[in-house]
């Protein structure tokens, strides 16, 4: 892979570095969750399935993000001929319209949790 001589090397590595530790980090939930799911019953396992699908939201609004400093929107450009505006505006539309429904199952997932804990307290 030839790599663009309008990006510094350090832009490589660091989205290289953490968009990996990022992907395998978010599988490791995933896979977590999942077991969690399995694990137990009732309330609990409906605020895993929520929890899942807001942690699959964030992290394709952080994917999306990415795409804003480089390819396609390439604002970390140090050539301005690179650069796109409309891609990196189109990626931060993107990535903020995509994280709100992960905040909005996570909040679900939360409430869900006290219900069933209030519930439990109660009876």
């Amino acid at each position: 892979m030839d790599f663009p001589i309008t990006h510094p090397i350090w832009m490589w590595l660091y989205f290289g570095v953490f968009g990996t530790a990022g992907a395998i980090l978010f599988t490791l939930v995933i896979w977590y969750g999942m077991k969690a799911h399995n694990a137990v019953e009732g309330y609990v396992s409906t605020s895993a399935k929520w929890s899942m699908a807001g942690y699959l939201f964030l992290f394709l609004a952080s994917y999306l993000v990415c795409g804003v400093g480089g390819p396609p929107g390439n604002l970390f450009s140090s050539s301005p001929g690179t650069t796109n505006v409309t891609f990196a505006t189109i990626g931060a539309m993107a990535g903020i319209a995509t994280s709100v429904p992960g905040w909005v199952c996570l909040l679900v997932s939360q409430r869900l949790l006290i219900r069933g804990a209030n519930k439990t307290k109660a009876g």
